[in-house]
This record gives C-alpha cells, structure tokens and sequence, in this order.
C-alpha cells in the first residue's frame, strides 16, 4: 500500500491518494466541520464500454447491487442503512457508475462492509434478475414518455454515428428485454473489481484508522483481469445533422449539439467559460434576446460538461406562445456568429467566470459534494485536473471564447432536433427547463 498527500484546490484540507496492493485507489479527505461521513465507490465502467446489442448493462448492474449477496440478504442494504440513520443512492453514466453512503460519523463504518462484500458476491438470483428488469424497463419508458427525454436521446443517436455515447444510459429497449442473468454477471466478473474501482471517504473520521480498515476489508480481494479498451473513436461531422420527433406536445423544443472536446482539452475550459457567457444566469446573452426582448422561449441553456471521451456541447430551448421554432433557431444562430465575429466584453467573460468559481466552491459545501467531485474526476481523468482548473479558466481570454466557439459551434459541427407536435390534442402540457 503506497500513498501521497495531494492538495485540493476546493478546499484547505487535504487529499491523500492511496493505492492499495490489488490496484484499489483509495482517496480520503477529513472534513471535520459535521459529524458526517460519505463513502462513495465509483467504478470505471459505463455506457461507453458496453456492446452493441448489449446496452444498458451498466445500469442494470447498478440495480442488481442492491439487490443482495450471500452475507447481506435482499432488503438487507436499505434496512441497514434506515436502521443507523443514514442514506444511499447510485447511479450511471456514459464513464463510470457510483455508489454513496452517507452515514453519522459514529456509525458509517458499515457502509465499507457493505462495498467491500458486493464487489465480489453480488447476488443474480433469477427471481430477483427477473423482477429487477421489470423495474428497469419501466424506468427506461418512463425516460421516453416525456418531450426532452425523448428528444435528447434521438440527438444523441444522431449526433454519434460510432463512439457508444450515441446509446442511451439505461439502453435500448429491446437489449434491456434480452437481457440475462448470465450475461449480466459475466459484466459484473469483467468490470468489478479492485483495480478498476476508487473508493471516496469524506467527512469526519481519522484516516490513519480508516485506512487500515479499508486495507482490512477491502486488501484481501483478488484484481481483476484488465478490462478491454474502448477502442471506438467518432470521426468528424462533415455536415449538419437535422431530425424531428413527433410527439403529443402542442409546444415545440430546439435541441442543438455540437461536437466538443474531452476533459482537460485545452479548448475545454473556453466552452464551459461560453456555457456561462450564453445562458448562465438573466444576464446571459442567450436569456437576454430570447426570454426578455424577444420573448420567444421559456427558457433556453447551454451546457458543457467533463467526459471522458469528446462529447457535445447543447443548446436546447422551449418556445413561448405561438413564435415560430425557425426564429428560435435563427436567433441562437445569430448570437453564435456575433460571438465568433466580434468576441465577448470583459464584463461577460469575468461573469462567467465568477460563476465558475463561485459553483466550483459554493457547490462543495457537503461531504456528498467533495465525495462526487473527488470520484468523478479521478475516475475519468485524474486529480491533477482539480488542482488546476480554476486557474485554467481563469486564463481564458475573450479572444479564447470567439476562437472555440467558431471552431466547435459551427453549421457543420452541428445536429438540431426539433420536437413537434403528431397533432394529438390530448397531452397536459409538460413546460419547464429540460432534465
């Protein structure tokens, strides 16, 4: 077991970084200003490493661990978890799946049981795969009965012609229902492992003591194989992408996606500076011509967030009243080429800054909080990105954001969906910011 000590750019205390024999990283930050602990462990498979034909996968996984092993029997989890007090959750993405536990500090120490036994005994009773799937088809046609759940997947389809970000998280509805028990474990064998996991314990705790508990429970387990790599690169847009989905909305949606970088690309910290520039906040310049003179949308967004592999860039909008989804489009477009031609004022770029800074702290404040932001990063990328990210966007100049939005936020990099209505007259109208 070897470890350094990593300073946090969020915070004063620190991170250390451990590595354990099997591969296993362990990362621990005493916060000491509740008597709170959050153990989350985060797993470096998602829905980019899952087959074709085989989607959904990894989020299936993720019900099936609540669902028992031989030691902690089914319900056994959430019992114990409402008998001490605490809470637990988890969910998946395209990079990685997570699980949290948060506990008081005089009794979270269960929550390591629990993570240590379930990397390994995960339980696939047939009865309970069986009855578990139901849940999760349910939870997939749930996500498609609703205008921007069903939209952002058809854009993302669109958008992505080979890299696996083109499938849904929960997958395609016909690979859910083929699903098997068998098929699901093999999963779990291939990915579920010490070495190929990061263990986040936040919150108030000695970490000397902690760590040899952790060593204790988690040291025996054997590393597993290396997973395979995903090999599967997007080759780049040569065209605007467009489609319409037809649904039982009288109101018409604007999704717009744009091709981005990955984490840390040096364009990167320009796009999340524009995210800000365009839509963050009723001084954004997007909110500013559509909600308030135009009066032509709801709302409208833009959003840029770290993956691993290069993703999208959105824009999306709900138009108000009976204005014209062309307009809409044909406004985003405008302050898009006014942005490239003519950059952004200093007082736009220090506000979008500010922004950043004060969601990248503020944001921070829970030990969940620190948990997510530590796992996330290290799984997908490495801590290294914490310690310098604010001052990468604190770097970018105006002449940066004219530059990445020319270069990213252009008519070839682009697919726009539109959602409209198949004419019935039956729905209750389901208006508000996207999910």
């Amino acid at each position: 077991m070897s470890s350094l000590v990593i300073p946090s750019a969020f915070a004063t205390e620190e991170v250390r970084r451990t590595v354990l024999n099997n591969g296993l990283v362990v990362l621990t930050k005493e916060i000491h200003t509740s008597p709170i602990v959050t153990s989350m462990i985060w797993y470096r498979v998602g829905s980019r490493n899952e087959e074709l034909g085989h989607t959904g996968k990894s989020h299936f996984l993720e019900h099936m661990l609540f669902k028992g092993t031989d030691r902690f029997k089914k319900g056994q989890i959430d019992l114990l978890t409402l008998k001490n007090g605490g809470g637990n959750n988890a969910f998946t993405s395209h990079d990685f799946t997570a699980y949290y536990f948060n506990f008081a500090s005089d009794r979270w120490e269960i929550a390591l049981d629990i993570e240590a036994d379930r990397m390994v005994n995960c339980a696939f009773e047939p009865d309970e795969f069986e009855s578990e799937k139901k849940v999760v088809i349910e939870e997939l046609k749930t996500g498609l009965d609703s205008p921007w759940g069903l939209l952002h997947q058809e854009e993302e389809a669109t958008a992505f012609k080979v890299h696996p970000y083109r499938n849904p998280i929960v997958g395609w509805l016909q690979d859910v229902e083929g699903a098997t028990a068998e098929q699901q474990q093999a999963y779990y064998r291939r990915y579920y492992h010490p070495n190929n996991a990061t263990l986040v314990i936040t919150g108030d705790f000695n970490t000397e003591d902690i760590l040899k508990k952790v060593d204790l429970l988690f040291g025996p387990l054997p590393a597993g194989p290396k997973p395979p790599v995903m090999l599967l690169r997007e080759p780049p847009q040569r065209g605007e992408r467009r489609l319409i989905v037809r649904w039982r909305s009288k109101v018409p949606r604007l999704a717009i996606a744009y091709h981005a970088p990955e984490i840390a690309h040096v364009d990167s910290y320009a796009l999340q500076v524009l995210a800000g520039i365009l839509a963050e906040g009723k001084a954004a310049r997007l909110y500013q011509r559509m909600v308030e003179r135009e009066q032509s949308v709801t709302f409208v967004s833009a959003e840029f967030g770290e993956s691993k592999d290069p993703a999208l860039f959105h824009i999306r909008a709900e138009a108000r009243g009976e204005h014209s989804i062309d307009a809409i489009e044909s406004s985003i477009h405008n302050e898009l080429s006014s942005v490239s031609a003519n950059a952004v004022t200093a007082r736009e770029l220090d506000r979008a800054k500010h922004q950043i800074e004060a969601h990248f702290i503020l944001s921070r404040e829970r030990t969940l909080d620190q948990a997510i932001l530590l796992g996330q990063i290290e799984t997908i990328y490495g801590l290294s990105y914490i310690d310098s990210y604010l001052e990468r966007i604190n770097a970018v100049t105006a002449s940066d954001v004219a530059a990445v939005c020319t270069r990213y936020l252009n008519e070839n990099n682009r697919t726009v969906g539109r959602l409209l209505s198949d004419g019935s007259e039956s729905e209750e109208e389901d208006e508000g910011e996207a999910d």
